[in-house]
Protein backbone atom coordinates (compact mmCIF):
# COMPACT_ATOMS: atom_id res chain seq x y z
CA UNK A 1 0.00 0.00 0.00
CA UNK A 2 2.73 2.39 0.79
CA UNK A 3 4.98 2.04 -2.40
CA UNK A 4 4.62 5.93 -3.95
CA UNK A 5 6.83 8.72 -3.26
CA UNK A 6 5.11 12.35 -2.21
CA UNK A 7 7.17 15.38 -3.36
CA UNK A 8 8.06 17.89 -0.09
CA UNK A 9 6.27 20.57 -2.14
CA UNK A 10 4.22 21.23 -5.70
CA UNK A 11 7.36 22.52 -7.57
CA UNK A 12 9.51 19.34 -6.85
CA UNK A 13 11.44 19.12 -10.06
CA UNK A 14 12.54 15.36 -11.04
CA UNK A 15 15.60 13.73 -9.46
CA UNK A 16 17.86 11.44 -10.62
CA UNK A 17 19.09 9.71 -7.53
CA UNK A 18 20.10 12.59 -5.22
CA UNK A 19 20.31 15.07 -8.15
CA UNK A 20 17.91 17.36 -10.20
CA UNK A 21 17.70 15.72 -13.30
CA UNK A 22 18.58 18.37 -15.82
CA UNK A 23 21.85 19.43 -13.81
CA UNK A 24 22.71 15.71 -13.35
CA UNK A 25 22.28 15.32 -17.27
CA UNK A 26 24.75 18.59 -18.03
CA UNK A 27 27.02 17.05 -15.98
CA UNK A 28 26.77 13.11 -17.52
CA UNK A 29 26.77 14.55 -21.15
CA UNK A 30 29.51 16.28 -21.04
CA UNK A 31 31.98 13.39 -19.26
CA UNK A 32 30.19 10.99 -22.24
CA UNK A 33 31.01 13.92 -24.99
CA UNK A 34 34.84 13.88 -23.50
CA UNK A 35 34.97 10.22 -23.25
CA UNK A 36 34.06 9.77 -26.96
CA UNK A 37 36.98 11.88 -27.75
CA UNK A 38 38.91 10.08 -25.67
CA UNK A 39 39.45 13.08 -22.99
CA UNK A 40 38.14 12.12 -20.19
CA UNK A 41 40.20 14.19 -18.04
CA UNK A 42 38.79 17.42 -19.92
CA UNK A 43 35.29 16.24 -20.01
CA UNK A 44 35.52 15.75 -16.13
CA UNK A 45 36.80 19.32 -15.76
CA UNK A 46 34.40 20.56 -18.36
CA UNK A 47 31.67 18.78 -16.57
CA UNK A 48 32.28 20.58 -13.48
CA UNK A 49 32.71 24.21 -15.09
CA UNK A 50 29.44 24.41 -17.07
CA UNK A 51 27.50 21.90 -14.45
CA UNK A 52 28.16 24.45 -12.10
CA UNK A 53 27.54 27.37 -14.18
CA UNK A 54 24.23 26.33 -14.58
CA UNK A 55 23.27 25.21 -11.40
CA UNK A 56 23.91 29.06 -10.43
CA UNK A 57 21.81 30.52 -13.73
CA UNK A 58 19.10 28.02 -12.83
CA UNK A 59 19.00 29.35 -9.39
CA UNK A 60 19.39 32.89 -10.02
CA UNK A 61 17.11 32.73 -13.06
CA UNK A 62 13.80 31.14 -12.82
CA UNK A 63 11.34 30.36 -15.38
CA UNK A 64 12.28 32.05 -18.72
CA UNK A 65 15.24 33.17 -18.03
CA UNK A 66 16.97 32.51 -21.75
CA UNK A 67 14.32 35.01 -22.82
CA UNK A 68 15.02 37.28 -20.50
CA UNK A 69 18.62 37.34 -21.62
CA UNK A 70 17.48 37.34 -25.13
CA UNK A 71 15.61 40.62 -24.65
CA UNK A 72 18.11 42.73 -22.96
CA UNK A 73 21.38 41.43 -24.33
CA UNK A 74 20.33 41.21 -27.95
CA UNK A 75 19.02 44.27 -30.52
CA UNK A 76 15.67 44.08 -30.08
CA UNK A 77 14.62 45.70 -33.93
CA UNK A 78 15.68 41.41 -35.08
CA UNK A 79 12.89 39.80 -33.28
CA UNK A 80 10.99 41.86 -30.73
CA UNK A 81 8.58 44.79 -31.53
CA UNK A 82 10.24 48.05 -32.59
CA UNK A 83 7.63 49.63 -30.38
CA UNK A 84 9.49 48.13 -27.35
CA UNK A 85 13.10 48.26 -27.81
CA UNK A 86 15.00 46.93 -25.02
CA UNK A 87 17.26 49.28 -24.34
CA UNK A 88 14.22 51.75 -22.60
CA UNK A 89 14.58 50.73 -18.84
CA UNK A 90 11.74 52.63 -17.94
CA UNK A 91 8.26 53.66 -19.40
CA UNK A 92 6.23 56.56 -17.72
CA UNK A 93 2.58 56.99 -18.32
Amino acid sequence: MEDFWIPRNLDATPLLFIWEADIAFVYVSWVVIGGILEMLTVGLIFSVIVGRAYARLKEEGGPGLILKFLYWYTPSEFWLSRNLPSNVREYCG
